[in-house]
């Protein structure tokens, strides 16, 4: 099977489920260092969850399997691994490490939503791309003798 790459071969309306994939990678990648150097914030946020340090590792790991397969043609199976990882954040974030880390004034709440809103917008486009290339070869005749069962 040939993976394709962002960009290869769309047309203008595939820009829909792009950008929101370029979205999640952009948001995705760049917490990638800090949790896989051991940066001071990570760290600290995944004590408090218990989880450090192999919790870290493996949600870094996570996370980058799902930004690999957003950036192929594979992108459905990153958008639901994302989704999955970051509303179990969105669920730590209600129960125990609450909106504000370290005075980051709610950054990377709203970051976890935008992630999740993109890769429903995802999962949700790519579902109905489907459903309309399996209905594309119906064809409904609407006479007008029909239209009074419509009332």
């Amino acid at each position: 099977m040939k993976v394709q790459l962002i960009g290869q071969g769309f047309k203008t309306r595939d820009l829909i489920h792009i950008i929101p994939r370029v979205i999640v990678v952009i948001i995705l990648a760049q917490t990638l260092p800090f949790k896989f150097s051991g940066a001071q914030e990570s760290v600290m946020i995944f004590t408090q969850l218990n989880m450090e340090p192999w919790g870290r590792y493996l949600i870094g790991t996570i996370e980058l399997i799902s930004t690999l397969f957003l950036i192929t043609n594979f992108y459905i199976i990153g958008a639901i691994i994302s989704l999955s990882i970051i509303s179990a954040a969105n669920f730590l974030h209600f129960t125990k490490l609450g909106f504000i880390i370290n005075d980051d004034g709610g950054t990377l709440f709203i970051l976890s939503i935008i992630v999740i809103f993109c890769s429903l917008w995802i999962v949700l486009y790519w579902n109905m791309q489907r459903v309309e290339s399996k209905t594309a070869n119906f064809e409904f005749n609407w006479d007008d003798e029909d239209d009074e069962f419509l009332i």
